[in-house]
């Protein structure tokens, strides 16, 4: 059996080692279209920013472990042009030039690229952040720049800015809607926004980009509404494409986003073909839909999904929580779950409750406050989103709400859960569990009322 692979990153590699493990006697082929495979997108910010200082460091393993000990057949530079299903084949275009390949089995893993705005096409001094080989063309940059202008303030903007900062660069960021990540509290926004303000980040709401001024062809700074903002550097982060086209150009199904539409088995609608990473949509767990949502942790997950069920597996992939946490200076902040507004859409009736509690015990040295926002279900009072923010623990506490999702508890079962307690990690009352019962509280009072 045959199994080809496009893409060589998270959803990619896991997909070839897992139809590996399982099928020994297979072949499995990968085609790269960039210079790396299996390496962190995630800590290319860090280390922008210094907090990683090796590059190498960031290559999950090297070339070598997969050809050699996995014996997974992967070439880089290798780009597939397309699919053809009726042939079980692939056009791929490479440093040796143009061949056909053909498959028993294809796993799509394309990957997503960066949303770029026309008006920024063709301008250097312009830059995004997806592989490698950009972090290198954005780790030159930043060496001799003084102003840096970040467009979008989501998850990667922020991360940025505060790499940016830690490299001496004077930082405007730009967002077009008044919301600062997704998901988040609008209390907690404002928190958010006067952490990035003490540290000496500009940033403007509910603002865009009216002229963009340049020299040469090079971004010089821009205009938005009267104020000129000086930038050498535009880092632009405001959302990802899904690299669908060789499927949609094969016949098969998009869905959400456009993104490649499959089942709990990582299948398309064209038998023997599975789609996994950023490039696929995935389900969410808590209202059932299915959404787009490319993250790191699922894309792996539904790698392997898919290279199991490439060599004849049944595993099935339950989906997603929309579970994220980011670090902004020394603020961690995390969701999970629905926010009110798709709670609404869901058909869900939102009742939501916040709290303020202690990291760990208020007489150990170091505590600090820690903010929790849970949401529920009225008529079920299932637990059904939530965020966290605080100067530490905010990690470990949202993947104990992502848990309680998952398993579709309800807000009373997180008042009897025997959480771990010590006084340089917990206050006696979990946090938790505090903000569970508050909304307990409130959810009886508007049960009867």
């Amino acid at each position: 059996m045959r199994i080809i692979v496009i893409g060589g990153d998270a959803a990619g590699m896991s997909a070839a080692s897992r139809a590996r493990r399982n099928s020994p006697e297979s072949e499995v082929v990968v085609y790269e279209k960039g210079s790396y495979v299996s390496y962190s997108a995630c800590g290319m910010p860090f280390f922008i920013g210094g907090v990683v200082p090796d590059f190498d460091s960031l290559i999950h393993y090297p070339l070598s472990k997969f050809t050699g000990e996995r014996r997974i057949d992967v070439h880089i530079n290798s780009e597939v042009l397309e699919i053809n299903p009726e042939r079980k084949e692939v056009a791929v275009n490479s440093s040796e030039g143009m061949f056909s390949d053909h498959y028993d089995a294809l796993v799509i893993a394309t990957g997503a690229r960066a949303r770029i705005p026309d008006e920024f096409s063709g301008l250097k001094g312009v830059y995004t952040l997806r592989t490698l080989n950009e972090l290198r063309t954005i780790e030159d940059a930043v060496k001799s720049a003084k102003d840096a202008v970040i467009v979008g303030a989501g998850y990667i903007g922020l991360e940025m800015a505060e790499a940016f900062t830690k490299r001496g660069i004077k930082v405007s960021i730009i967002q077009r809607s008044e919301r600062i990540l997704r998901g988040l509290d609008r209390e907690m926004m404002e928190t958010v926004k006067e952490t990035l303000k003490r540290n000496g980040i500009d940033i403007l709401l509910n603002s865009r980009i009216d002229k963009i001024n340049s020299e040469n062809g090079k971004i010089t700074g821009v205009t938005t509404g009267s104020r000129y903002i000086p930038a050498d550097l535009l880092f632009v982060s405001v959302g990802v494409i899904p690299n669908s086209e060789i499927a949609v150009n094969a016949g098969i199904l998009t869905g959400v986003s456009n993104a490649i539409k499959v089942n709990e088995r990582m299948e398309t609608n064209i038998r023997g073909i599975y789609a996994a990473g950023d490039v696929a949509t995935t389900r969410n767990m808590v209202n059932g839909k299915d959404t787009y949502f490319p993250l790191a942790t699922g894309s792996n997950k539904e790698g392997r999904t898919a290279g199991e069920n490439a060599v004849g597996g049944s595993a099935e992939y339950a989906g997603i929580c929309a579970t994220e946490v980011v670090k902004v200076f020394d603020l961690e902040i995390g969701r999970v779950g629905l926010t009110d507004e798709e709670a609404l859409e869901s058909g869900f009736k939102p009742v939501s409750s916040t709290i303020t509690s202690t990291s760990k015990a208020s007489y150990y040295p170091g505590a600090t406050p820690i903010t929790i926002k849970l949401t529920a279900d009225l008529g079920s009072r299932r637990l059904i989103g939530a965020n966290l923010m605080g100067k530490e623990g905010v990690a470990k506490r949202l993947d104990v709400l992502a848990s309680a999702m998952y398993s579709k508890l309800m807000v009373e079962d997180l008042t009897k859960i025997d959480y771990s307690y010590s006084p340089p990690f917990s206050p006696t009352w979990e946090p938790i569990g505090v903000a569970a019962d508050v909304l307990l509280g409130k959810l009886k009072r508007m049960g009867t009322s």
